[in-house]
């Protein structure tokens, strides 16, 4: 391979990786990483994670720091990156989640992992994203200074989802680059729910009411990241949240720092995350919602959506009833598909909701 530790003219690669309360995933990920030749420094975060991530449990490798960010209640993989970013050490950044890991043949040196310029005459960038299923494409290899003429990821985003999106397109729109596809045999990774990513946990099936409740919690930040990026862009001006030292490897932001949304833009999206998210945990259209009373359904706190007796007892109620005419449906799409002997389109089954 093309770049080696400590090589005479080499770019550093430093792995960038930042947890919070995924420990388990990291002990599985981190001693694969460790054992690859290529990288130069593993620089492990631990983002505020409600059991502190110990030096000890994780592999011995001398090229593996580990940091961790104090006070925060909330999972924020934009600021967290951010943070990761400013104290890696390598020109060449590799991120992967706590949940990822490169395969033997991950090759960073590889032409084909090269991103295309707008300027045919300009030389190709070390620039490549993720391919594939199961989270590979939230993973990227990429030129530390590319991150930097874009501002690294937009900071006005919260929770889970279209982060990645946003910074692939400012990479298009601001420096006219097309970031190759990262193989998927060359990344793999832990396969995990929706319900895990917004710590509910793995529930008891696809139908369960942990499951569907991560899964209302995801569309919500979703959406909220979308109409955030459109709302408020994000760029090498930008002001990023700002970091203090309080003792040696720990660090805890300085609150005015943190970037928010004006107020306007904040209610819209709060209005918006609160439909999306009823409106999926519970089944419950919004033309309804919108005139049910505000206090039966109110918005998150914080990103902790407050589920009460009554929800449920509608979930395991109302809901169930209200999918019985899609149960008929897919039952008569069965029952039609049998009687000609043929097959049906790919995907068509259960419904993922139910229980």
């Amino acid at each position: 391979m093309g770049l080696k530790q400590g090589g005479a003219g080499q770019s550093r690669l430093s792995v960038v990786t930042v947890c919070m309360n995924r420990r388990e995933h990291l002990w599985r990920s981190a001693p694969l990483v460790a054992q690859l030749p290529w990288h130069d420094e593993h620089l492990i975060v631990d983002w505020s994670s409600r059991e502190p991530l110990r030096r000890e449990d994780l592999p011995p490798d001398p090229r593996l720091r580990l940091l961790r960010v104090e006070g925060e209640a909330r999972w924020n993989l934009c600021r967290a990156y951010n943070f990761a970013f400013a104290r890696a050490t390598g020109e060449l950044i590799l991120k992967l989640d706590a949940d990822a890991w490169p395969t033997e043949r991950f090759d960073p040196a590889a032409a084909q992992l090269r991103g295309l310029a707008a300027d045919p005459s300009r030389q190709p960038l070390l620039c490549a994203f993720g391919s594939g299923p199961e989270g590979r494409k939230g993973q990227f290899l990429i030129e530390r200074r590319l991150l930097a003429a874009v501002g690294g990821f937009n900071e006005m985003l919260v929770g889970y989802g279209f982060d990645d999106k946003d910074l692939l397109a400012r990479l298009g729109m601001q420096l006219g680059i097309q970031p190759a596809p990262i193989p998927e045999a060359w990344l793999a990774v832990i396969a995990h729910c929706d319900g895990e990513r917004a710590e509910r946990g793995p529930g008891d099936g696809a139908g369960s009411i942990a499951r569907n409740h991560g899964e209302a919690a995801m569309r919500a930040t979703r959406l909220a990241n979308r109409l955030l990026a459109a709302h408020c862009p994000w760029g090498p001006r930008s002001r990023a949240s700002s970091y203090q030292e309080e003792t040696s490897g720990r660090w805890r932001v300085e609150p005015a720092s943190v970037p928010h949304p004006p107020g306007p833009v904040a209610a819209e999206i709060e209005h918006a995350c609160r439909m999306t998210f009823w409106g999926h945990f519970l089944a419950i259209p919004e033309v309804f919602l919108e005139v049910l009373p505000y206090r039966l359904f109110p918005p998150s706190d914080r990103g902790v959506w407050d589920v009460r007796p009554w929800h449920r007892l509608w979930w395991y109620t109302g809901r169930q009833f209200l999918q019985l005419p899609v149960l008929v449906v897919l039952a008569a799409m069965e029952l039609a598909r049998g009687c000609q002997g043929g097959q049906g389109p790919k995907g068509v089954g259960a419904p993922r909701w139910g229980p």
